[in-house]
């Protein structure tokens, strides 16, 4: 049996729904607020929420999918991160899989996000700090009087949380409700049914407020579908500020993270439960980021403040603009961003006030920018947000100018910004479709492969053809069949059959295949330079063979299930 050589901490993450862009952004910021010297190894379960239709294939799928569970259970862990919206003090009585997890965990330090349960440590966000600048904005800026609401599920915690602060604020500002201007949805994109509904209902409504930044862009197709103009017929703002909420058109304001994020306070509580401190719950502060849909600014930029350039205000200008970066830790390996903004931009506020720049000094700038934009800074903001900001500081900018010559260098300078902004954010869209054109191929190459009959060597010769880097690929020595009316049990041990490390396969022996199921998450052939790794159950019909686990990437959390899926149907061809 393989030896194990445990040398990092292992911290298991268990979420629903790994693709949803809420999903995708809590495990990332869990990944970011891991620095590299804490010896820290990062392993994600994604489960599938269960609506519990019985005749229906979906549940049946789901209800075998979530035996992924009982990995949990067995393996050595030193700590949990566990979203689940389902999990909550008003459900924890019901039905559902989850009904006796947790007590199964209990020896297990953990921390519950988005969850209000008594005895739990949890972190959730400040709800209402963020909804209650939103209607603030509408009611008393925009003097808008008609606003309803897209809500969620009746078992998530949020959910409720919100449409109580939503009737709350209204309230305090003499707004009238009824429930007429509220409706819930299933808190995805497949929610143009509710907003017909809601809309039908209300076809007076001035501003909507979505429950989550994916509702939102279903409520966005109704009011597109009806003529109505966002941000002007109809305003918005949905949850969560995701990347989705700039990605739609027009870009959605949304109530997010203020100064920490969900998965980092999450990490740090845990972090402090595990090395034997007292952790209470906690919240993290929310605030609302203006957009398109809703044109809310909460900084204004001062000429007063511009020209006296100071280094309070010009680091206020880079967090404005770059709001995601405060969000994430920064690696010592990189350049740091908000520190290089600071550079230049104060050389660039300086030349102003003294109406002075040489070709030199202009030159310099020129690479600074570059730098800045070529290192990834495009990844902290979105597009409309910045090339607005820019606008406004250069116009400021303008009107104080005393120098000819120092204003057309500092607007070549904000030109060049703009454009290094545009041509990084367009490669960065071609890189990425590029990449998603290559797994397609190679899934379709093993796809095709597989079809030749050569059993499960076939297979483990080909699992390169994946386009995983780095990946491990965990097989039961017999296939466990799922009963519905039995627990599912897992083996004591498990055979890595293959696996890729740095982009290359290789195929194991015989005599070192063979692992304890407690030790996988524990296993020394996973790389250190990884930021963690994703667990997907491979299976196919009632069989679930083993356990895929693949590096942590954003494209592992749209495909890792689907190529999961492809293994799965190969195994159970193989047996034929």
């Amino acid at each position: 049996m393989e030896n194990i050589r445990k040398t990092e901490k292992v911290i298991c993450m268990i979420l629903e729904d790994i693709n949803s862009d809420f999903s995708k952004e809590l495990v990332k910021s869990v990944a970011n607020a891991i620095s590299e010297n804490k010896q820290i190894r990062l392993v994600v379960l994604p489960v599938k929420y269960d609506y519990g239709i019985e005749d229906n294939c979906l549940h049946k799928y789901r209800e075998i999918y979530n035996n992924i569970l009982r990995f949990s259970e067995i393996c050595s862990i030193d700590g949990l991160i566990i979203h689940l919206g389902s999990v909550s003090e008003r459900g924890k009585n019901s039905n559902g899989i989850f009904d006796d997890f947790l007590k199964r965990l209990s020896g297990i330090p953990k921390v519950l996000v988005a969850s209000d349960l008594k005895d739990a440590v949890t972190v959730n966000y400040n709800n209402e700090s963020g909804i209650r600048e939103a209607i603030e904005f509408i009611a008393n800026i925009e003097g808008l009087t008609k606003i309803c609401m897209l809500g969620g599920r009746d078992d998530n915690k949020d959910a409720r949380d919100r449409k109580e602060i939503f009737i709350k604020c209204l309230h305090d500002y003499r707004l009238e409700y009824s429930e007429d201007q509220f409706e819930n949805t299933d808190m995805s994109e497949d929610s143009v049914e509710a907003a017909d509904r809601l809309l039908d209902r209300n076809p007076d409504a001035e501003a909507v407020f979505c429950i989550n930044d994916a509702v939102a862009k279903g409520l966005y197709t109704t009011l597109k579908a009806r003529g109505k103009v966002i941000g002007r017929d109809v305003m918005v703002f949905g949850f969560d500020n995701t990347r989705m909420s700039s990605d739609l058109d027009p870009p959605l304001s949304s109530v997010g993270a203020d100064s920490s994020s969900l998965g980092g306070k999450a990490l740090e509580l845990l972090l402090s439960m595990i090395n034997g401190e007292e952790a209470e719950s906690g919240t993290v502060p929310t605030r609302l980021y203006g957009r398109a849909s809703l044109p809310y600014e909460m900084y204004e930029y001062n000429p007063i403040e511009l020209s006296k350039a100071e280094p309070a205000f010009i680091y206020k200008m880079f967090n404005d603009c770059f709001y995601r970066y405060k969000l994430e830790s920064i690696d010592r390996e990189k350049v740091d961003l908000r520190r290089l903004f600071y550079e230049f931009m104060s050389k660039m506020l300086i030349a102003c006030k003294h109406t002075y720049m040489d070709e030199e000094t202009f030159g310099k700038l020129c690479m600074m920018i570059d730098k800045f934009f070529e290192k990834g800074a495009m990844q902290y903001t979105d597009s409309t947000k910045l090339t607005t900001s820019i606008e406004k500081i250069q116009n400021i900018m303008n009107k104080n100018a005393h120098s000819l010559a120092a204003t057309v260098f500092i607007n070549r300078l904000f030109a060049r910004m703009k454009d290094r902004a545009i041509v990084n954010q367009s490669k960065e869209l071609i890189s990425h479709e590029r990449k998603t054109n290559r797994v397609r191929q190679r899934i379709k190459e093993f796809i095709v492969s597989g079809m030749d009959k050569t059993g499960c060597c076939g297979l483990y010769r080909n699992f390169d053809r994946l386009g995983l880097d780095n990946a491990l690929l965990f097989i039961f020595e017999k296939p466990i069949v799922h009963d519905r009316d039995k627990e599912t049990v897992l083996p004591k041990n498990i055979l890595l059959k293959c696996m890729m490390h740095m982009g290359d396969l290789y195929l194991m022996p015989e005599e070192r295949q063979k692992f304890r199921v407690e030790d996988i998450f524990g296993c020394n052939k996973l790389t250190m330079k990884c930021k963690g790794f994703v667990s997907f159950p491979v299976i196919c019909g009632k069989r679930l063979f083993g356990l895929l686990m693949c590096e942590l990437t954003d494209d592992i959390c749209e495909n890792g299930e689907f190529i999961a899926m492809e293994l799965g149907r190969s195994l159970a061809l193989s047996e034929q």
